[in-house]
């Protein structure tokens, strides 16, 4: 079925120009399509696979894989020419994804909706037979193409569409299939309860840190962190409120690192900030704004559930030194936060 089409031009400001189809669903199939991050992509041998396949089955010297973003066609795979993009007034293939069925004419110069082309026309190219069998999410969208063409006019049997919309469908299949896995590798690099680096993902990122240092390319620096009187508030107050501190230092810590350092629970209470390219004065000034941002204002956290109690936190810095690995960093981050900790202690006393 055909979805109802919508055109924009004159109402909206990112509306196609006149004659531009467009989904009624669109905000939807543009959300859709730029879920499976496939756009802007570099060249990929399983897709170059399945456009040579599609001009096999079809017959043609042209196969794409053509994706349809709100006002460009990115050509994602290509057999008998070169990947890029287009505008999307131009692209043949922003008729299809107006519906999940697929199109096929025999000579697109006589079809009205392709005839002004620029494809067509011999500006950009003169595609006469055309095929595309539109790339469908499981919510109904379609998000591009799987197209077959040749300059001379032609027909496909219905076998042969069959077949192309096979292939669609399992290049859809494929893009499911790579959201899955970077979605589960995303769960596997994160802590479950705050949403931060776990160990894993830490020292993968401390390792690839030394590595730019080695090459000359900055100086990273590792703090460690660990609470104090966390326990006492867990046994006090529940593990509902324990939850909450943790989440509440993580969000501090996010906040006060930059966007390139890496943040991590490693531990029950005990977190590591990975500082890149910090050293030296730089060092410790990122430490002492770290210190600074989980002291005092807890009440919000903790006081709700009935009691107040404060949150401290010992925190120990290091900076890569020549000859140092992941181990050897954490471990003098580790024995300045316990020497931090212990400072603490006697102030205390």
């Amino acid at each position: 079925m055909t979805a109802p089409l919508l055109d924009r031009s004159t109402d909206e400001p990112d509306g196609g120009p006149a004659g531009w189809p467009v989904p009624a669903n669109e905000a939807g199939r543009i959300t859709a399509l730029r879920a499976y991050n496939v756009l802007d992509q570099p060249q990929q041998d399983d897709l170059d696979a399945a456009v040579r396949l599609a001009a096999y089955v079809c017959g043609t010297p042209h196969a794409e894989i053509n994706l349809i973003d709100s006002h460009r066609q990115w050509k994602a795979a290509a057999y008998g020419g070169e990947r890029g993009e287009a505008a999307r007034a131009d692209a043949m293939c922003s008729h299809v994804v107006t519906g999940t069925g697929s199109v096929h004419v025999a000579d697109a110069s006589l079809d009205e909706r392709f005839a002004r082309s620029p494809f067509v026309t011999g500006a950009l190219g003169n595609i006469r037979l055309y095929a595309a069998a539109p790339l469908v999410t499981r919510d109904g969208h379609s998000v591009g193409t799987v197209c077959a063409f040749d300059d001379s006019p032609g027909e496909l049997s219905g076998v042969q569409l069959g077949l192309l919309r096979d292939i669609s469908d399992q290049v859809m299949a494929l893009f499911e299939m790579r959201r899955m896995a970077a979605s589960l590798s995303r769960i596997a690099s994160r802590d479950a309860l705050t949403g931060l680096a776990n160990r894993r993902s830490v020292e993968m990122a401390i390792a690839n840190a030394i590595a730019r240092a080695e090459r000359g390319l900055g100086t990273p620096s590792v703090v460690v962190v660990d609470l104090n009187g966390f326990k006492p508030i867990n046994d006090a107050y529940g593990h509902g409120v324990g939850d909450a501190v943790l989440r509440s230092v993580a969000a501090r810590l996010t906040r006060t690192a930059r966007t390139v350092d890496t943040v991590a629970r490693i531990g029950g209470d005990e977190f590591v900030v990975l500082l890149e390219s910090t050293g030296g004065p730089g060092a410790a000034a990122a430490l002492g704004r770290l210190r600074k941002s989980l002291v005092g204002d807890w009440d919000g956290v903790i006081g709700a559930s009935g009691g107040a109690a404060e949150v401290g936190a010992a925190l120990g810095i290091t900076t890569y030194r020549p000859g140092d690995g992941v181990a050897s960093l954490i471990a003098r981050a580790d024995a300045e936060m316990y020497a931090d900790k212990s400072r603490r202690a006697v102030d205390r006393g």
